[in-house]
């Protein structure tokens, strides 16, 4: 399971298989806060996502340790 591992919307469904895709296999589209989302595959990329203030997706371990380890 994929999810979103960093967006503070209070509506966001957390869930990268309902967004909207974007025409890439790594990009989709919330409609409740207006933005891209990024899928990736790291726990540091969700990091280096998260720093430049966008939001990012991953599968359900990798959120889980961002969430841990966050700073």
């Amino acid at each position: 399971m994929k999810i979103i591992a960093n967006c503070l919307h209070q509506h966001c469904t957390n869930d990268w298989d309902q967004l909207d895709g974007c025409g890439e296999s790594h990009l989709s589209f919330c409609a409740e806060c207006f933005r891209k989302v990024q899928l990736v595959d790291t726990v540091e990329a969700i990091h280096g996502v998260n720093r430049l203030g966008q939001i990012a997706a991953a599968k359900k371990d990798l959120v889980e340790a961002f969430n841990q380890n966050k700073t």
